[in-house]
Formats: C-alpha cells, sequence, structure tokens
C-alpha cells in the first residue's frame, strides 16, 4: 500500500504538543480545583472560597483595576505612535516597529531585572507605580502592533470621503480611523490587560512585594493549598475564555465588514 503524505499529517507534533502541554495541564487544574486537601475527597469548597473569600475578592479587585491601568496607559501611548507609523509619509515606521519588536527577543524576566537595577541605580523606590511601569514597559508593543496592522488596513478612500463631506482631521479620527481600527485596538487591549492581571514575576520584581496580583496569589497558594490555587486559575482561565469570545466576535466583524465598524 503506498503512503500518501496530507497536508493535515504536518499538523500532528502540534497537535501531539497542545494535547501534553497545554490540554492534560488543564484537566489537572480541573481535577485539583474539585479536590480537598484535607481529605482528598471531591468538594465546591475550593472554587466557593475563590469565589467568595474577601483574600480572592481584593486581589481579584486590584488585579482589574492595576490591568485597567496598564491597558490605558499602553493605549495612550500605542495609538498615537501605531497611527503615526501606519501614515505613508513616514519612511522611518519599519526601522521603529523593528525597534519595539527587538527588546521581545529578550526573556521578559531579565529585562525585568534589568529595569529594576536601573531603579535602584535611579534611587527610585520600588512599589505600585514601578511594577505599572514594568507592565507597560512589557506589554506595550502587544497595543503597537495588533493597532498598526488594523491601521494599514483601513481603506484610505474612506478617510479621503469623510474629509470631502466636511470632516476635519479631528473629525475624521474619531468617526472614521478610530472605529475602523476598532478589531487591532480591542485584540491590542486583550493582549495587554491579560497578562497584566495574571502576571506575577513583573510585579513581584518591581513592587519591592508591596502588592500582589492575582497571578501572585495564585503562585503563593499552590505551595499550601494546591486546590485552592487551582480553583483560581480557572477563575482565570473564565476571563480568558470569555477575551477569547470577545476578540472572536470583533475579529469576525472585522472580516464580515471589511475593516469592522462599531
Amino acid at each position: 500500500m503506498k503512503f500518501r503524505m496530507k497536508r493535515s499529517y504536518l499538523a500532528m507534533p502540534y497537535a501531539v504538543y497542545l494535547m501534553l502541554l497545554i490540554f492534560v495541564p488543564l484537566l489537572f487544574i480541573l481535577f485539583y480545583a474539585f479536590v480537598s486537601d484535607k481529605t482528598g475527597g471531591f468538594t465546591f469548597d475550593n472554587i466557593i472560597r475563590a469565589l467568595s473569600s474577601a483574600e480572592a475578592i481584593g486581589t481579584f479587585f486590584y488585579s482589574i483595576l492595576y490591568g485597567a491601568l496598564t491597558t490605558l496607559i499602553c493605549f495612550a501611548i500605542g495609538y498615537p505612535v501605531a497611527y503615526i507609523l501606519s501614515q505613508k509619509r513616514f519612511k522611518m515606521s519599519g526601522i521603529i516597529i523593528t525597534l519595539f519588536i527587538i527588546p521581545m527577543w529578550v526573556n521578559f524576566l531579565i529585562r525585568t531585572l534589568a529595569l529594576k537595577s536601573i531603579f535602584y541605580s535611579a534611587d527610585i523606590p520600588l512599589g505600585a507605580g514601578t511594577a505599572v511601569f514594568g507592565m507597560v514597559y512589557d506589554f506595550l508593543p502587544f497595543m503597537i502592533l495588533p493597532i498598526y496592522t488594523s491601521l494599514l488596513k483601513i481603506d484610505k478612500n474612506l478617510i479621503e470621503a469623510s474629509e470631502d463631506l466636511g470632516a476635519n482631521p479631528r473629525a475624521a479620527l474619531l468617526k472614521t480611523i478610530l472605529p475602523l481600527s476598532a478589531p487591532g485596538v480591542v485584540s491590542g487591549s486583550l493582549m495587554v490587560f491579560m497578562p497584566s492581571i495574571s502576571t506575577y514575576a513583573i510585579t513581584d520584581t518591581l513592587s519591592g512585594g508591596k502588592f500582589r496580583l492575582i497571578g501572585s496569589l495564585i503562585n503563593m497558594s499552590s505551595f499550601s493549598n494546591a486546590g485552592y490555587s487551582a480553583a483560581l486559575a480557572m477563575v482565570m482561565l473564565a476571563l480568558i475564555l470569555l477575551s477569547m469570545l470577545i476578540s472572536y466576535k470583533f475579529n469576525d466583524k472585522e472580516e464580515t465588514q471589511g475593516g469592522g465598524l462599531w
């Protein structure tokens, strides 16, 4: 029997990778979330504690707060940068984009430790401000690149049409360019917000241990109460799933409407 190579066979290594390193660990997290550390039996106590304890609720609140703050700062910096780079008259856009990508080649933990050394050298006390600065520094490219790509896809004739109808540059930006770039904004915001609320290496390193987000709580709880830690991770996974559904909605809207209008 002659063997025929199919394209689907090329996806087999990736399927095995997903099964062993993603799907199986998720099953372990789901299993331990409903297992009591004391008795080893089935329980809902871990989930109830993750959703109702003052520690978990307070940590989730601060995680969402600082995640939203990081996302807003990245958007305030990233959108103007992406807009300028997307203009044809800007000749150095390729070089600038490369400069934003190059730091991503270096492990983020090394970059974080280097940033901590800079703060020490400048006598800047570690705290919430330095942690947010570190998150913005690490996640800013994830905001710029999707917006930049979305802006490049905009039909320039639509912008010219809005100007012909009397829109000044500000009105054209707010009523035409910004809505048309909504998929990139949503994608970039999710790519910044989700790692911001779940990170622990950046916040622990750059805050001096003065505050913690949900990633830090999961890491700390894993040593003393694996079930509670798994339950917290399940809540985080639910948020990630929700973000994926939102991203899918806007990406699908972009494909069906030719750019994605709000």
